[in-house]
């Protein structure tokens, strides 16, 4: 039976839920305080503090910090404590939403997706991943407590939910193609009905989104252009020169293009020897000036029409990379640092007894099948599958919202990915944890499916164990 009200009231059957999200929320706080500050956690201490901006990384994390700074409210800790605020509470309000449909086991499911080690080991550093995590698991939340008891979500609710997938959007540019496919789901797609509308509108939408997130820190956030959207282009044109192999891609001449591949400028882990001036930031330099942007993507577009095959093994090459399919159960970059980045700040806490603990956890699972953002997107699309069959029912509805934004996020990394971080998976491994937990709170499901899609994700998991046992070292 539906509760009755419309406030967040956690019911006969949802208090001990609720008392446990906050419970759990609070503890992470005391135990973590006042979090770890990486690299890009100074950099955006450093751009609130003075009060100039660029969008290389968030500006929206940064002036919000910035307005937290004016409040005397100290440095890393109110962020931490944000992040911590706003994923607990989500998950809380999912728990309790599960709790009073009558799912009671799911709805501690909900609470255990927020304690992986592998999402608790990042949601513990001030960094815009964990913030874009933190808001889209509010917002799901926020819905979810309606949804899942067969209630509307009142207009006042709907626009604060909107807000936070805004602010995830801001956060973190990529995280679109999760945001717009979790949104459509939310607005039960505007009465859309056909799969192929459903696609055309998400890419409009995708679209609108780019550019709005684009007038926003801008126009509104006044940051200065950075000119990040040169990462791309860059890291595909020298993928391309890598493999197809040209003499030398646009901007360098055959002796920089010889001296860059000598020093292994282009490896398909990341892009970043191209913007280290120590190492190839002089060839990365000269791939993106003296013509400026509009030249770049040019040239960009050209070579890739000119050399498909070449761009295609560039980005099967940083896929397998960042997926971690055949790559060695130590690819660096998964787990969160271990201590804060040094600065004259005092930014941040060094590694405690608690930190250390999750991170060793981290580390472990990292290098078993829950470290490969491949197997979680086989576990994605096989719950989508089995939720697709299932009869019709709130839990079913937000499933496969989940399910969707998990694949299509993970998706995207075949053409617009830079990097092998595994904490641009957080949301993927998040969403496809709620997904099964919703898939476990439905009734009905079809024994056949679920039967197929428990192999399914048993095959994964053996292929990926099978597949970074054999694989050789990366060059980075």
């Amino acid at each position: 039976m539906a509760a009755q009200g419309g406030d967040f009231g956690a019911g006969p059957r949802g208090w001990p839920v609720a008392l446990a999200a906050a419970a759990l929320g609070l503890t992470s706080l005391a135990l973590l305080w006042p979090g770890i500050a990486a690299y890009d956690t100074v950099k955006q201490y450093e751009q609130a503090l003075a009060g100039v901006y660029d969008d290389w990384h968030p500006p929206v994390m940064a002036r919000l910090w910035s307005l937290l700074l004016a409040a005397h409210l100290g440095d890393t800790g109110p962020m931490l404590a944000l992040q911590l605020a706003l994923f607990w509470a989500g998950l809380g309000l999912l728990g309790v939403g599960l709790a009073r449909s009558g799912a009671r086991w799911a709805a501690w499911g909900a609470l255990l997706t927020g304690l992986s080690p592998l999402v608790a080991d990042w949601m513990l550093v001030v960094v815009k991943d964990a913030q874009m995590v933190a808001a889209m698991v509010a917002a799901a939340g926020i819905v979810g407590w309606y949804r899942l008891q067969a209630r509307a979500v009142p207009v006042a609710m709907g626009v604060l939910a909107g807000l936070l997938l805004g602010y995830a959007v801001l956060a973190r540019a990529n995280s679109v193609f999760a945001v717009v496919p979790l949104a459509c789901c939310f607005l039960r797609w505007g009465g859309v009905r056909r799969w192929w509308w459903r696609a055309a509108l998400m890419l409009v939408v995708t679209l609108l989104a780019l550019g709005a997130s684009d007038v926003v820190n801008h126009a509104l956030l006044r940051a200065e252009r950075s000119h990040v959207e040169r990462t791309l282009p860059l890291f595909d044109l020298a993928g391309i020169a890598h493999f197809a192999p040209l003499a030398a891609p646009p901007g360098l001449s055959r002796e920089e293009w010889a001296d860059a591949e000598r020093r292994h400028c282009y490896t398909p882990f990341y892009w970043d020897p191209f913007g280290n001036p120590k190492r190839c930031g002089d060839q990365g330099d000269a791939l993106v000036s003296p013509d400026g942007p509009s030249h770049l993507i040019r040239d960009w577009a050209e070579t890739i029409a000119a050399h498909p095959l070449a761009y295609a093994e560039h980005r099967l090459a940083h896929l397998n990379a960042t997926l971690r399919v055949a790559t060695p159960p130590d690819e660096p970059s998964a787990a969160a640092p271990s201590g804060s980045e040094p600065n004259p700040y005092g930014l941040g806490a060094r590694q405690s007894a608690a930190s250390r603990v999750v991170q060793r956890l981290a580390a472990f699972l990292a290098e078993t099948p829950a470290g490969s953002p491949a197997v979680w997107l086989v576990l994605a699309m096989a719950i989508g599958w089995m939720l697709l069959g299932t009869p019709a029912q709130p839990a079913r509805e937000m499933g496969l919202a989940f399910s969707l934004a998990a694949c299509l996020m993970t998706a995207s990394f075949a053409v617009v990915s830079i990097a092998s971080d595994l904490r641009y998976h957080l949301w993927p491994m998040t969403g496809t944890g709620l997904a099964g937990v919703m898939l476990a709170a439905c009734r009905d499901i079809p024994r056949a499916r679920l039967r197929i899609g428990l192999v399914l994700g048993v095959a994964a998991c053996v292929a990926s164990v099978a597949l970074r046992a054999l694989a050789g070292p990366m060059a980075i």
